[in-house]
């Protein structure tokens, strides 16, 4: 038996090791142990000692080589090729059943005719019910094998293993993931904790629209990629507020062209929002709030920010233009996002407005986080359900949906397109200036699940009407704030009551 056991730890001897793995000292102490062991005769206690050297040196191998042992154990499933001939189908969930067969799934069909495309609606919205949970809950009953979620909900799912991770896809097929924008795959990748569980054809953001024209002719300096809003509010300060009709200038055109929309978004961009996370508590009465309602102040006394003024009816041809100074060239810079830009383009070839050079730079940024935005979101994330029995068909469709040609279509129609511009393709203008930015991931709730269109009118009106006072003189700036903290508080109490079940 003695002898048998001294040929097994003779061989162990010559056990291939990881010379980079194991410590040489350690390596050293145990083969001695080892060879001790086969030339002495031991009581019963030595060969317990070296039965149990020889078990660390087997367990420190296996430590050192995990890796590569996992690896070899796990082995990835194969991707297989395409199956182009047999009939079958994948079920999609979207908002819009319809609509997707529209944008994506009759153009799959055409392409993979062997196909078919089942779609499941969005499950309905319950303010009651986490939005994630409801979405668990239809994954579970409908079984979708593609699904389409907000960023939120993408980053709950892939957190609890709900999602098919698609590292291995892109690596197998050298899927080029460098012709999505800058930022767009790292922070879908960042939301997945590091793992890649899902694409986007879309996204939307605002940009500082600025007028080179009026500028130059008031000798401002141009303003830069990730400027603060104090800064902006500054630049638009310097411009000129006298004068009337089309010699009226004003330095800047707010969100929502009020002043409500000046303070909501400067302070959107620091954090801040008119209430706490829950919406149950107002807070526009700190300094770093006070810094924003002096400046909306300001370019409401001294006209420098624009306001616009009640409409009624419709509005159609060139008077749907002229209602926006900055396309008149009446104002100096404006934040909004690419539809802008293509009224700034069809505004000149319809009516030879906009006539006058205009640039775009990124939206105002926190100084404290200035690659993050305030206002890029994605309209929605494509990701395969763990669950999903046809994962390699839905890989196929979510490639369709992210293909150049289709992206660039669709771009048209849901934001902007994920995809970087073609090599050869022109750009009327400076499109990456929208996703040069990530998304906040500590977006603030606002006002929360209460908010309705009551509450927002009574909140902005409440807002408007207390930095005008503020503004005339009829009141002190802090009396003004004081009045939106109370105000809005009481609106708030009315608009949870009204929505208690």
């Amino acid at each position: 038996m003695i002898s048998k056991r001294n040929d097994w730890e003779k061989e162990l001897r010559h056990f291939p090791l990881n010379p980079k793995g194991v410590p040489d000292k350690l390596k050293q102490r145990v083969e001695e142990q080892i060879a001790m062991g086969a030339t002495y005769k031991r009581k019963s206690k030595g060969s317990a000692w070296v039965a149990a050297a020889v078990l660390l040196f087997l367990a420190t191998v296996l430590f050192v080589q995990r890796e590569p042992i996992l690896s070899f154990l796990k082995q990835e499933p194969k991707l297989e090729p395409f199956d182009g001939k047999t009939e079958r189908s994948l079920k999609v969930q979207w908002f819009d059943g319809p609509s997707f067969m529209s944008y994506y799934g009759d153009a799959f069909i055409i392409q993979h005719p062997n196909m078919d495309v089942e779609t499941v609606n969005s499950p309905p919205y319950d303010p009651q019910k986490d939005r994630a949970v409801q979405f668990e809950e239809m994954i579970e009953k409908d079984k979708p094998d593609l699904v389409y979620v907000t960023l939120d909900i993408y980053r709950k799912l892939a957190a609890e293993g709900k999602l098919l991770a698609l590292d291995s896809f892109v690596a197998k097929e050298k899927y080029d993931l460098s012709g999505f924008r800058d930022g767009i795959v790292e922070t879908i990748r960042e939301a997945g904790g590091g793992t890649l569980y899902g694409l986007t054809p879309t996204f939307s953001s605002n940009a500082l629209y600025y007028n080179k024209t009026l500028f130059d002719k008031y000798g401002v300096s141009y303003p830069t990629d990730k400027t603060s809003w104090a800064d902006v509010f500054r630049l638009a300060q310097r411009f000129p507020s006298e004068g009337e009709g089309d010699n009226r200038i004003y330095g800047l055109v707010p969100d929502l062209s009020s002043p409500y929309g000046a303070a909501e978004a400067a302070a959107r961009t620091s954090g801040l929002g008119l209430t706490d996370a829950g919406g149950a508590k107002m807070t526009v009465n700190t300094s770093a709030w006070r810094s924003i309602w002096e400046f909306v102040a300001d370019g409401v006394k001294k006209g420098w920010l624009y306001e616009a003024k009640p409409r009624t009816g419709s509005i159609s041809g060139i008077d749907f233009y002229k209602r926006n100074p900055f396309l008149t060239g009446n104002a100096a810079m404006m934040v909004s996002n690419q539809s802008l830009a293509e009224d700034l383009l069809e505004g000149k070839r319809r009516y030879n407005l906009a006539d006058f050079t205009w640039d775009i730079v990124t939206e105002p940024v926190d100084p404290a986080r200035p690659n993050v935005s305030s206002s890029l979101r994605f309209d929605g994330i494509y990701a395969i359900p763990a669950q999903s029995l046809n994962e390699r068909d839905a890989w196929e469709l979510l490639k369709l949906i992210h293909s150049e040609p289709i992206a660039k279509k669709m771009s048209n129609r849901m934001g902007m397109s994920s995809r970087k511009p073609a090599a050869n393709e022109t750009a009327a203008y400076r499109s990456d200036a929208f996703g040069a930015l990530k998304p906040d991931p500590d977006n603030v709730a606002g006002m929360g699940s209460i908010i309705t269109g009551a509450l927002y009118q009574g909140m902005s009106g409440l807002v408007n009407s207390e930095i005008k006072a503020a503004a005339a003189g009829a009141k002190t700036l802090d009396a003004a704030i004081e009045s939106i903290q109370q105000g809005g508080q009481q609106l708030l109490d009315q608009a949870k009551a009204a929505n208690k079940p």
